[in-house]
């Protein structure tokens, strides 16, 4: 054989052998690039998977912040409500012990009263007591020319008939009358239970105008007053500081009834023996209002 038949035939063989070795290059790198493309393919379902969750998770996490946005909010209000809550539990705090010292010193202040409440009573008790023995005393020996009664303030009121005294019309003392009070001042005036009480004298008529005019009723029960207060200064000797005389004419009538009787009733003195303490009725009455405001405020 030649030599290009030979070189012929190596060629054809070269040539055979880089065919095979194309073709399984070619097949290999085929099943490859399958592969790969399979892996592609997996790889980008993947990432669309990816994506897709990715773009989930965004929304998620938007939602998130906008929900913890609001917790932050609700937060906030919480942390007011309750800096708010512990400023009120504060103040009212600091309100229950001022009202437990008001309440102290509100039942401190009640007890005060009370006693001096039993003070009083009592000593209203003592004068009403002692002029209920007058009274009796009064009127076994007056019997009925003079009338006693014990008013709620505690004052002694005498009441002697205006005839007794003066004579229809005058402001002159009778014989009878200076006698009269005479025997008061020596009975009750001057008594020694009696020492440190005022005395006032007043006066009063019946509603028949004297003379036809009303004034002449102020003139008439002022100047009989007067005149009963002077004697008993001057011929009784009743202390002048203890003395004072007043004119009511008709204008505080003890019978209204428009009859002789009645007017006879009006027609009078009042001789009132008022006790230095007079001022313990209203005062009592006072305290026992405050007494009362005092305990409403302390079971509140």
């Amino acid at each position: 054989m030649s030599k290009k038949g030979i070189l012929a035939i190596g060629s054809i063989c070269i040539a055979a052998i880089v065919a095979i070795v194309l073709a399984i290059i070619l097949y290999s790198t085929s099943g490859k690039l399958k592969q790969t493309q399979a892996e592609l393919t997996t790889t980008k379902s993947i990432l669309q998977r990816t994506e897709t969750a990715k773009t989930d998770l965004e929304g998620k996490l938007a939602e998130t912040q906008t929900l913890l946005e609001e917790t932050r909010s609700e937060l906030n209000q919480t942390q007011e409500i309750l800096q708010n809550a512990s400023e009120a539990a504060r103040k009212i705090s600091a309100e229950r012990n001022a009202l437990q010292q008001n309440k102290s010193a509100l039942e401190r202040e009640k007890e005060s009263l009370r006693a001096k409440l039993a003070e009083i009573e009592s000593e209203l008790q003592r004068i009403r007591v002692q002029s209920q023995r007058s009274i009796v005393a009064i009127q076994e020996k007056f019997k009925d020319t003079v009338g006693a009664v014990l008013d709620d303030a505690g004052r002694l009121r005498l009441d002697v008939k205006g005839k007794i005294l003066f004579e229809t019309g005058s402001a002159i003392l009778s014989t009878e009358g200076r006698a009269l009070l005479d025997a008061i001042a020596e009975e009750v005036l001057l008594n020694t239970n009696y020492a440190d009480y005022a005395v006032r004298v007043e006066g009063h008529t019946d509603d028949a105008p004297i003379g036809g005019s009303e004034l002449r009723n102020w003139n008439l029960s002022t100047e009989r007053a007067i005149a009963a207060v002077k004697y008993l200064q001057v011929h009784a000797k009743v202390d002048a500081q203890r003395l004072a005389a007043t004119g009511y004419a008709f204008y505080q009538p003890i019978d209204t009834a428009d009859t002789p009787e009645a007017k006879a009733k009006n027609r009078r003195i009042e001789i009132i023996l008022v006790p230095p303490q007079d001022f313990l009725s209203e005062l009592l009455t006072s305290l026992q209002k405050v007494m009362e405001s005092i305990e409403a405020k302390t079971s509140e």
